[in-house]
């Protein structure tokens, strides 16, 4: 326990909240008890305090224990708090109880029932600090394993080691989870040992088990994926009180990457260009690579136990057996030996550049010697073949259509070609010396960027960037290029070549193209919407027809047929055009609404009225298609009588209906393609957002308002 239990007893009686303090200090030397008479401080102090407990009366003229309980729950679920009252009745604790209180304790007479309250607070106080460090060793141990690299296991020493308990990088190693392996459903002996090795891992684990020792083996698995890998396994078995084996347990983790250094050692002896081998000190041979074996045409038992003076490497010259003698004896001092000499090899002669290593132990003595030949001719070759790439480089560093710049590797410029001295107002003199970042083609904002990735290349990495470049007219041009380091037969940079392509007017034309298709994809998913109307007429007027057999039905169906073909005629002149309003005339407005009335096919009970003379200057079809959208609008919201008006007003035209108006706190976001106030799936969201699109197209606005004349909303379009 803590060395100081901290109470805050709240009660609204002073001299009982500080004679229970005086107790409850006298009944422990832990306690170290405040009181408050106010429910509403009280819980400011819990707020402002760190406090281990709260003792509370439930009758209290601010607020009651409940109240205080259920607002402590809320932001402090794990303090303990005590109801201490005087009023007791199975209501109240229930209530109590289901606000979480943590214990409840009715006043009596006497001093006793403070020895019981002060139990009561030790144990509600050791109880929460207990689940506290409970869960802090729980939080613990999860961070332990999962920063193992690997998995930890408890099983049943049977075969196919069925597991009871798996944690740690189970799909990580293995590709499984571990409540696949611990159900059984995937068998870790059986089906993700790998079948050559299971027979050997029982073995050696029962072997270790008999003599009583922990056991260590390392095997292959094949993972749920199919891949082969090498593990390393511990393990120790758990014993009952009689010394029975009842289970094993013990971590496995990847040794993949060491197994494959081993073999990476081994084909770097065998099989490496270079001519390698093992001597003794006084130079016998023990061992000699597949490269100088191969070279010479010669099997391992024609060398080994020989001098390496005798090998059949050195038979072309007496010179060549004097400097392999000479080679060990130096190297038998302790000595590097190098030169070049010419070898015989099975068809060809070869200069390699030879050396002899001494291998030196810890007291001072030569252990072994380690001859090692590269064919010199290779390197020659690869001279050649440099040059050749030199001779690329000018090529390519005048190229007419890239940037190139030569760069040391702290980034200092060494040259530059003519094309990029095009985009800046300065000389290569000006330039060739100075750190690339501050050259005049970046800008302050790139200049952190440049210096990383001249780092990066300066590491052999290949850096790719994109970037804008300011030009001598005060606009910018778009390069895309990369940063390649030069490097040296050791794998080192020795320099880096920066190159670039103006890719500006590629750029245009994608963010062009990229904004043409938003329009086209934003369009098509309005013409979509559009054409649910008439085809939700079509369909109605059918289902009509069918049931009554009246050719009226059939008509009105045609008629919004020859709509939809509109809107069909719509969508491809608009796609050929990449116009949305291609053209535009004065329009009498009411001789388009007979048309919206037909496409939208509003309940009969539904009225409109235009203005006498109203005339727009529109695209036909698209002010249709707007006015279908927003008579749609108002017969989904509006009732079946809804009535509507349009006409015109000092600035352009308005719409007006009947219906149950927009709330202001939404006309914001009316427009937004997607938002609907209807609910669930009815709406999609496209209707206004149509409409908005072809205002926009037409160079108008749009306004939303209150109705003047009618008791719905206002839509006022106007020419800006």
């Amino acid at each position: 326990m803590a060395d100081s239990i901290r109470v805050l007893h709240i009660d609204d009686e002073p001299d009982f909240a500080s004679l229970t303090a005086d107790f409850l200090e006298r009944e422990s030397g832990y306690f170290d008890v405040e009181t408050e008479t106010h429910a509403t401080k009280g819980l400011e102090r819990i707020r402002s305090e760190d406090l281990d407990c709260v003792v509370s009366d439930h009758d209290m003229p601010s607020m009651t224990g409940i109240e205080l309980l259920e607002s402590v729950r809320d932001e402090y679920p794990d303090l303990p708090f005590i109801l201490f009252t005087g009023k007791g009745s199975e209501e109240v604790a229930s209530d109590a109880i289901s606000a979480g209180v943590t214990d409840y304790l009715q006043k009596e007479g006497g001093t006793e029932q403070y020895t019981l309250l002060a139990n009561r607070i030790e144990n509600a106080v050791e109880r929460q600090q207990s689940q506290r460090a409970v869960k802090e060793q729980k939080r613990r141990l999860e961070t332990i394993i999962s920063n193992v690299p690997g998995l930890i296991y408890r099983c049943r020493n049977e075969p196919g080691w069925p597991m009871d308990e798996v944690a740690g990088e189970c799909e990580e190693l293995a590709g499984y989870s571990p409540g696949t392996i611990e159900s059984g459903a995937v068998s870790w002996g059986e089906d993700v040992i790998h079948p050559d090795d299971r027979k050997e891992v029982w073995d050696e684990v029962q072997a270790a088990l008999q003599e009583g020792v922990p056991f260590e083996l390392t095997y292959r698995i094949e993972t749920a994926d199919g891949q082969t890998k090498w593990v390393w396994e511990r393990g120790r078995n758990v014993t009952d009180s009689d010394g029975e084996v009842i289970a094993l347990e013990g971590f496995i983790t990847d040794i993949t990457e060491s197994k494959r250094r081993e073999r990476r050692f081994e084909a770097i002896f065998n099989n490496t260009y270079q001519f390698t081998g093992l001597l003794k000190p006084d130079g016998t041979i023990i061992e000699a690579n597949e490269a100088a074996l191969s070279f010479a045409g010669i099997d391992r038992n024609e060398v080994v136990e020989k001098p390496l003076w005798e090998g059949k490497w050195f038979e072309s010259s007496q010179q060549a057996k004097d400097v392999a003698r000479e080679a060990v004896e130096t190297a038998q001092n302790g000595e590097l030996f190098r030169d070049e000499i010419k070898i015989q090899g099975a068809n060809e002669k070869a200069f390699v550049d030879f050396s002899v290593r001494p291998v030196i132990n810890d007291d001072g003595d030569v252990t072994l010697l380690i001859p090692e030949g590269r064919n010199i001719s290779e390197l020659k070759e690869r001279e050649q073949s440099l040059r050749e790439q030199e001779h690329q480089f000018d090529a390519i560093f005048n190229d007419p259509n890239l940037l190139v710049g030569l760069l040391d590797t702290d980034g200092t410029v060494q040259d530059i070609n003519e094309t990029a001295l095009e985009y800046v107002d300065a000389s290569r003199e000006d330039i060739v010396g100075d750190p690339f970042w501050e050259t005049p083609w970046w800008t302050e904002d790139y200049r952190a960027a440049v210096k990383q990735w001249v780092a990066e290349a300066a590491d052999g990495e290949y850096v790719e960037y994109e970037a804008d470049h300011p030009t001598e007219d005060g606009g910018k041009a778009t390069v895309k290029g990369n940063f390649r380091p030069v490097t040296d037969e050791d794998g080192t940079a020795s320099r880096i070549i920066v190159s670039a392509k103006d890719v500006t007017q590629r750029r245009r034309r994608e963010r062009e193209l990229k904004r043409r298709n938003e329009q086209f994809d934003e369009f098509a998913s309005f013409v979509s919407h559009d054409l649910q109307s008439p085809v939700s007429t079509v369909q109605g007027r059918l289902e009509l027809a069918l049931q009554t057999g009246e050719m009226e039905h059939v008509e009105k169906a045609a008629e919004a047929i020859d709509r939809v073909d509109e809107l069909r005629d719509d969508l491809v002149t608009t796609l050929r055009t990449g116009e949305i309003v291609s053209g535009t005339e004065r329009i009498e407005l009411e001789s388009v609404l007979d048309d919206v009335w037909t496409a939208v096919d509003p309940p009969q009970t539904a009225s409109v009225t235009v203005e006498e003379g109203t005339q727009i200057e529109a695209d036909t079809d698209a002010l249709q298609r707007m006015l279908e959208n927003l008579v749609g609008n108002s017969i989904e919201h509006g009732p079946d009588d809804v009535a509507i008006q349009i006409g015109e007003f000092d600035s352009g035209f308005y719409y007006e209906d009947s219906g149950p108006g927009i709330d202001p706190e939404l006309r914001d976001r009316i427009f937004t393609p997607g938002f609907s106030t209807k609910n669930g799936e009815e709406g999609i969201g496209m209707g206004m957002a149509s409409v908005r699109q072809i205002v926009l197209a037409h160079g108008w606005a749009i306004h939303i308002k209150d109705g003047e004349d009618l008791d719905g909303v206002r839509f006022e379009i106007t020419n800006s």
